[in-house]
């Protein structure tokens, strides 16, 4: 029974290889085969991003090959797109197109164009994969002469200041522009200076209520001695001659407007109006005026 117990024993491990129980050569195999798949993967990522960032930053497929522009009237699109095609020459340090679809600097784009176009208002630059840009713009409407020191200039609804004003204008002649003079002559720099959107609104207001409401006729132009005085000074033609009508913006032009009938209806009827050398309403709640 000894025997028989020793003889199964034995038949147990016969043809049997110990290496397998020891698993150094499995283990060593299955490390091999992981980096050689983390090496295949790793050259396959670099190939993969490689070949992605040619196309991206290198490639002539998203070079930008069209330029369009809209809302644009007296401004061609010839001229604007010869400004953007500029912003785009050249390469960003000797290598990356600047015409590349993902590089393309729409901020300096922007710039040039407002440093170029005064009275461009730019609404939007987008791009349009793979290969155009499309640029919304605005032009500004002049609704206000402004002269300083002997140099006039065009004013938006806005109030900025944008761009000079000749008398020889076309622009200027063929519109009835309100003009205003600043005269203390201080300096104005196109593009930054701004009269403020209350002081165009007033002037446009107070013009009409002059004007059409109570049928006056102003001979000359609008007068300020500064902005922060809302003080606003004109002459008005009365038959042969004309007086000085002096005005306060902080009072709205709808009140001016009733101060001035009642005055002309009660203190300065019938002919009282054409022998009036300054009629001034610039203090709330008093009206003060001189006959000659």
């Amino acid at each position: 029974m000894s025997f028989f117990q020793k003889k199964e024993k034995n038949k147990s491990w016969k043809g049997r290889n110990p290496k397998v129980y020891s698993g150094v050569p499995r283990r060593d195999n299955r490390e091999k085969r992981g980096r050689f798949s983390r090496f295949i993967f790793w050259v396959l990522f670099l190939g993969f991003f490689g070949v992605c960032g040619y196309l991206l930053l290198f490639s002539p497929f998203l070079e930008i090959e069209s330029v369009s522009v809209e809302g644009n009237k007296e401004i061609t699109s010839e001229r604007i797109i010869e400004k953007v095609e500029g912003v785009m020459e050249g390469k960003y340090i000797r290598y990356f197109s600047k015409r590349n679809f993902f590089l393309v600097n729409k901020s300096a784009i922007s710039s040039q164009l407002k440093d170029d176009f005064n009275r461009l208002e730019i609404s939007s630059i987008e791009k349009k994969f793979p290969r155009a840009i499309l640029i919304k713009v605005r032009e500004r409407q002049p609704e206000l002469v402004w002269c300083s020191g002997g140099v006039c200039y065009l004013a938006d609804k806005s109030g900025l200041i944008y761009s000079g004003a000749n008398a020889t204008d076309e622009e200027i002649n063929k519109n009835r522009f309100l003009v205003a003079i600043d005269d203390n002559a201080r300096p104005v720099e196109t593009g930054k200076t701004t009269l403020g959107e209350d002081f165009i609104r007033y002037l446009k207001e107070i013009d009409a209520v002059i004007v059409d409401d109570l049928g006056l006729s102003i001979d000359g132009n609008y007068h300020t001695p500064a902005l922060t005085s809302q003080e606003i000074i004109t002459r008005i033609k009365e038959g042969d001659g004309s007086w000085t009508l002096k005005l306060l913006s902080a009072i709205p032009p709808q009140e001016t407007k009733k101060i001035l009938e009642t005055v002309f209806e009660k203190d300065l009827a019938g002919d009282k109006k054409s022998q009036l050398e300054y009629l001034d309403i610039r203090v709330k709640g008093k009206v003060y005026y001189k006959l000659r």
